[in-house]
């Protein structure tokens, strides 16, 4: 009798949703929004005398953000991760025994990989602070009558393959089997 093989695989996913996407439901741009964000944080880099460009959260925590604003990106940001899940969940869920998110994050709200001097900084915030871009860490559980050899690079090219044209952005930052027990 043939035996089950259970595979569990752990995909990280950078997924940026069209500004289209998030016009056709929402009455904020994300465009406006980043740059609006992005002038606010710089102005307040300046102002504050701080040598690098913070999390969102971090200024937010100090005050001088501005409150509406802030509460756009968050709109916005929530609304990008639920157009995202649930492109993932649909086009996914038939290769796999079961999905399960284990983290879904906006970009705008974590550090931003920029530094004061560093040349076209000011774009580089701008596309950072912009909440349209998510963070998903996904596992992904496979159930298989046979053990498949190079099941990580088989996960990270399915979901290349089904997922790739549904974003204007999207790329599988790490894949790795986590379980693989019989």
């Amino acid at each position: 009798m043939p035996q089950l093989h259970l595979t569990k695989i752990h995909i990280s996913l950078q997924i940026t949703v069209s500004h289209e996407d998030l016009e056709r439901h929402l009455p904020s741009s994300a465009e406006v929004v980043g740059e609006a964000l992005t002038e606010n944080v710089v102005n307040l880099v300046k102002e504050r005398n701080i040598g690098y460009f913070p999390a969102l959260d971090f200024l937010q925590k100090q005050g001088g953000l501005d409150k509406d604003l802030l509460e756009a990106a968050e709109t916005i940001g929530w609304f990008a991760s639920k157009i995202a899940r649930e492109e993932v969940q649909k086009k996914m869920r038939g290769f796999f025994s079961t999905l399960s998110f284990q983290s879904i994050q906006t970009l705008a709200f974590s550090m931003p990989n920029v530094r004061p001097n560093q040349i076209n900084a000011y774009q580089a915030l701008v596309d950072h602070y912009t909440p349209n871009t998510v963070k998903l860490d996904v596992i992904a559980t496979l159930l298989k009558k046979d053990q498949l050899e190079g099941v990580a690079n088989w996960a990270k090219q399915l979901f290349k393959r089904n997922l790739a044209d549904s974003f204007v952005g999207f790329d599988v930052t790490g894949v790795s089997v986590i379980a693989d027990a019989d």
